[in-house]
């Protein structure tokens, strides 16, 4: 609401600030009419000079100025002059005096005191006037008690530490009862100033204007009950669920606009520990003042809803997760958890903020919008950076997921090729159904009559199993690179380990976060967690398998694409393996295999040249001397500096001597095993 601008006399109207200056002046000046016969009598009885006698003989009582005034037609017409400023600033229209008062419930001995204290900040020369007619040098704010003598309240007290100006801040003592001061926002406030208090400005922010609502979000429907709601006399408390970014802030602000109110959205990551019950105040007394509703979001969220219905009748909560809500006792309670987009949706988003993708190919367009699972505010971010490239946009989708596991993971390079990778016929095949799978999937399970037949289990989940060095970190490399997608590693033991007595808190983490992501999530060393304690000696092995069965079901609620890594498969719990459908063994690589290893890497270290001049020397190591593929590549490195050293190319004794120095490193040698093949 607009301050009333100033008008003439004429006009029959006055400003707020121009009504409480004239009842202002002119209860002091009743007060004077008081003070100067107080002094005529003191100049008239010498006994009375004296101002210790004056005060114990109560000369100044509030029953003897009221007397002395009623019977003086001067100070008659003062008053009614005050009156009739008091009604103007009420009646002449609205204004944001009097909203503040009806909306902050003053009493109207708060409301006169409020009006002294507006008209000195208005006026600060009415200081010395003040500070007169209490008795002291010098100008000061007005007081308590001489604002209980100038509305002929006597000696009563017109505020407290409960009543509204305490309990909203309106008002500051500055000097223990000695000078009253406004809030300086308040006053920006009652003058018309629209800004918000500087005290919010690091965790508060207004949404007048949300965007248009996606389809399908029941903006109209819950508008419609908490209208109902709040005429029966009932607050309304609104719970959003949903991802960050997902469009909470968008759907609260839409339906706080189909109430008619703009949305205050508070950060409750940004208040301080020890400011909870002053932002609080603040924030609920702007919400009044501006007649907006409040959204409490961040990791803190719950500690500003109040514990019953108070002064607020809407309020919104945004959360990530519907856990550890109580219930809105006392409150009409309305739940909605705003869904992941659908392909078709992120296509026409897109489209929407970011035009130039309507000139894409067809396919550039369906892989921006069915690989990457991004939500509302991701698009608008990105399109905002101001890349019009396929190549950029893609990358900055995918950086999004870059950080959102924090410690829980670490984002692993995907250097490799399927050209780097050597796998049994079975397995090759395998990993071409699963990267089929991995890209359809989107789509797929967008299909109502698919997920009403898999109400879970949509994510996709692949067991990579094998002695070490077979390729199992490879492989998962080679499928987050297939799928345009950034690789994430969790070492389930060392999470297990960091987290003791919290692995199941820290797995809900890991997976709520994960879910927003773009990512392909390699869980190393599954058989950490993934496994089964069958002999439970103690509390430990206990919370292991409930563990275990917890992680099962943030699995089977996982949406994403999950590979799980171990070298021992015989001790994942054949409960878990059930449920997979992707199940890869990776053998050590057999004679052929080790020889096109040798030389794929051998090339790559070299040239092509130099791994055809050892074609025969390959054939022979490979058919006598069984390594893995990790150990392969880890000897011809070694040789390959050998040969360096002795500034020459690499030949058989290179191979040999790196082959030796790797077997030994594993307990053996080439004449003596494991890794010698005999005859």
């Amino acid at each position: 609401m607009n301050v009333l601008s100033p008008q003439s006399a004429a006009t029959g109207f006055i400003s707020p600030e121009d009504a409480v200056l004239a009842r202002a002046r002119a209860l002091c000046r009743r007060r004077i009419l008081w003070l100067e016969h107080l002094a005529a009598r003191a100049a008239e009885d010498a006994s009375l000079q004296s101002l210790q006698t004056r005060i114990l003989m109560d000369l100044d009582a509030p029953g003897a100025e009221a007397e002395f005034l009623a019977a003086l037609p001067d100070a008659q017409a003062l008053q009614d002059a005050a009156d009739a400023a008091e009604t103007r600033l009420f009646e002449s229209g609205p204004n944001r005096f009097n909203h503040l008062t009806q909306v902050l419930a003053l009493t109207e001995a708060e409301q006169r005191l409020l009006q002294l204290c507006l008209a000195f900040a208005v006026d600060p020369a009415l200081g010395h006037l003040f500070g007169k007619l209490s008795g002291h040098d010098g100008p000061e704010g007005p007081t308590e008690a001489l604002a209980a003598r100038l509305n002929s309240a006597g000696r009563a007290p017109m505020w407290g530490p409960s009543s509204a100006l305490s309990r909203w801040g309106i008002l500051q003592d500055r000097h223990n009862g000695h000078s009253l001061h406004l809030d300086s926002f308040i006053l920006s406030y009652l003058r018309g100033g629209s800004e918000m208090d500087p005290d919010l400005l690091g965790s508060c922010l207004v949404l007048n204007t949300p965007p248009a609502p996606l389809d399908g979000w029941p903006v109209a429907d819950i508008a419609t009950r908490v209208i109902d709601a709040l005429k029966r006399g009932t607050p309304a408390r609104i719970q959003i669920i949903g991802a960050p970014l997902s469009g909470r802030k968008s759907f609260a602000a839409n339906l706080s606009e189909a109430l008619g109110r703009p949305l205050f959205v508070v950060d409750s990551g940004r208040i301080e520990p020890g400011t909870w019950a002053r932002t609080r105040m603040l924030v609920q007394r702007q919400a009044l003042l501006h007649d907006a509703t409040v959204a409490w979001a961040g990791d803190h969220a719950q500690q500003g809803l109040e514990p019953s219905p108070g002064e607020m009748d809407v309020e919104f909560i945004i959360l990530d997760t519907p856990e550890d809500l109580a219930p809105a006792m006392g409150w009409h309670e309305e739940r909605v958890t705003i869904p992941a987009l659908d392909s078709a949706e992120r296509k026409a988003l897109w489209r929407r903020f970011l035009p130039v993708v309507q000139a894409w190919p067809t396919d550039q367009q369906d892989h921006l919008a069915d690989r990457f699972r991004v939500a509302i505010g991701e698009i608008v971010h990105i399109a905002a950076q101001g890349d019009d490239t396929f190549d950029g946009v893609q990358r900055r989708t995918r950086a999004l997921s870059h950080g959102k596991l924090g410690d829980l993971a670490r984002l692993m390079e995907c250097p490799f090729t399927r050209d780097d990778l050597y796998l049994p016929e079975p397995a090759s095949k395998l990993l071409e159904d699963f990267l089929f799978e991995a890209r359809a999937r989107n789509t797929f399970w967008e299909n109502p009559q698919a997920r009403r037949l898999f109400p879970r289990g949509v994510g996709l989940i692949g067991l990579l199993s094998g002695p070490p060095g077979t390729g199992k970190t490879m492989a998962a490399q080679v499928i987050a690179e297939e799928l345009g997608l950034d690789l994430f590693r969790i070492d389930m033991a060392s999470t297990v380990d960091k987290y003791i007595g919290e692995t199941a808190k820290q797995l809900r983490r890991l997976f709520a976060r994960a879910g927003e992501m773009n990512a392909v999530l390699l869980f190393d060393e599954a058989d950490a967690l993934f496994s089964r304690r069958t002999d439970t000696k103690d509390s430990l092995d206990k919370h292991a398998n409930a563990d275990t069965s917890y992680l099962l079901q943030l699995v089977e609620d996982y949406p994403g694409v999950a590979l799980l890594a171990t070298n021992k498969r015989q001790q994942i719990d054949d409960a878990f393996v059930r449920r997979i459908r992707y199940v890869f063994y990776l053998p050590r690589p057999d004679a052929p295999e080790r020889a096109a290893i040798w030389h794929h890497v051998l090339a790559a270290l070299t040239s092509a040249d130099c791994a055809a001049r050892l074609a025969q020397d390959i054939q022979r190591i490979a058919g006598e001397v069984s390594m893995s593929g990790a150990q392969i590549k880890n000897a011809t490195l070694a040789a390959v500096f050998l040969a360096r050293r002795e500034q020459s190319q690499v030949n058989a004794a290179h191979l040999n001597a790196a082959i030796e120095r790797q077997l030994i490193n594993q307990g053996g040698s080439l004449a003596t095993g494991p890794g010698r093949k005999r005859s």
